[in-house]
């Protein structure tokens, strides 16, 4: 059974994942209140389904999540209006509030025995997704598939891009393997879902070959 860890959880599994359900243990983080109780009751039925109201990051500790227009937009970092004042979407942006959330390093949860050791990982943290995949630490050694939200231009302030995601994930034998445009931006290549599988070589065992090509045809390689 392959071990979900999808981080900004709102709204619940990706309907790729739901139809694995079964043969997926999927951990769900989602700080928010509302929505984790929301997503609790989604999968009221599934005992296998943890919801985990925290944020991840590279530091443990408190830190301001900027709420935003749009529920889609917030971020723990700030909006960056010099590029996305180009854009009507930029009105989603506005920040109409702030909230201090406990962050934590997902390895130090691990250590204490609160979450499973990586399989697959889905992140949608809206300009953080490098603090986060840094605080899985060396739990990424070995972890066969990773699906993320990156970005090509900083649509939040002192966001890391996608080669800084690329130049990181290489480190544990993570391959770039898709990139799929969101268009959000009037046609420009501001935004994309990014698909990183393990790559073969690293995959030796039966059960890696056996879990890679799952990886692999959910995410349409």
């Amino acid at each position: 059974m392959l071990n979900l860890i999808d981080v900004g959880g709102a709204g619940g599994l990706q309907g790729k994942w739901e139809a694995r359900l079964g043969s997926i243990a999927p951990t769900i983080f989602e700080p928010n209140t509302t929505e984790a109780d929301k997503i609790r009751d989604k999968y009221r039925a599934h005992k296998d389904i943890r919801v985990v109201e925290r944020g991840l990051f590279n530091v443990s500790g408190q830190r301001t999540l900027h709420l935003t227009q749009h529920w889609g937009c917030v971020s723990l970092r700030q909006p960056n209006f010099d590029i996305l004042s180009k854009y009507p979407i930029a009105k989603q942006f506005k920040v109409v509030g702030e909230k201090t959330i406990d962050c934590y390093r997902y390895d130090e949860l691990f250590a204490k025995g609160e979450v499973p050791k990586p399989d697959v990982i889905k992140i949608d943290v809206q300009g953080c997704e490098y603090e986060v995949l840094e605080g899985f630490g060396d739990l990424l050694d070995g972890c066969i598939g990773i699906e993320l939200e990156t970005h090509f231009y900083p649509i939040y302030r002192e966001q890391k891009l996608l080669h800084d995601l690329v130049a990181l994930l290489g480190r544990f034998g993570l391959t770039l393997m898709r990139l799929s445009p969101i268009n959000h931006f009037e046609g420009d290549m501001v935004e994309a879902d990014a698909f990183f599988l393990l790559a073969k070589e690293k995959a030796k065992t039966p059960e890696e070959k056996a879990n890679r090509a799952v990886v692999a045809e959910v995410y349409g390689l």
